[in-house]
């Protein structure tokens, strides 16, 4: 790998809110190889534009143009880019450079493509989805919910909830599943 970056990192905005542009990350690592965007023979994207209807490549040049302003590529754009299902981006992000041969990879979110929680195994051969679970078994989204409901603001503020987690007392939660509990004395089953 020779760059990486985010595109908040440029923008300081959390998730680079409001704009899917990843076009200042995009220059960025273009310039650190010391190649143009012209030099690039492929341009891969992790989510599919046109969910729910299956797809491989994607070739609605207002989104290519909003994704990598051309602007910043001496007004090249490209025809199409490949679409990944976004699960897969994320198993593979976290299995190819972690340096196992062979590992179980997890990935859970909100949703992405429809899909909230992936189970897949990653070999030297690559990843093979075992299972997955739809956005409407959300974890990410019962915890958003959950963080509205305490008055942390919506979806793109949850992560308040998460951030107050670590002023929390873990004893005062902890639950003895070997202990039943009966008119305020507990005793051992």
């Amino acid at each position: 790998m020779v760059a990486f970056a985010e595109e908040e990192r440029f923008s300081r905005r959390k998730h680079h809110k409001d704009s899917r542009s990843c076009a200042v990350a995009a220059a960025y690592c273009l310039s650190e190889a010391g190649i143009t965007l012209a030099d690039v023979d492929e341009i891969a994207i992790a989510f599919n534009p046109a969910w729910p209807t299956p797809s491989d490549i994607c070739t609605d040049a207002e989104l290519i143009t909003e994704l990598l302003a051309p602007a910043l590529f001496g007004h090249h754009r490209p025809r199409q880019v490949t679409v990944v299902e976004r699960h897969l981006a994320h198993a593979a992000s976290a299995f190819h450079p972690s340096g196992f041969d062979e590992a179980a990879v997890l990935v859970v979110d909100g949703s992405g493509d429809g899909v909230s929680a992936t189970i897949a195994h990653g070999t030297a051969d690559g990843l093979k989805v075992l299972r997955q679970f739809p956005f409407s078994q959300s974890l990410g989204w019962f915890y958003e919910t959950v963080a509205e409901h305490l008055g942390l603001g919506n979806w793109t503020s949850s992560g308040r909830l998460m951030g107050l987690a670590g002023y929390g007392n873990p004893d005062r939660y902890t639950l003895d599943f070997l202990t039943a509990r009966a008119g305020g004395s507990s005793r051992r089953s």
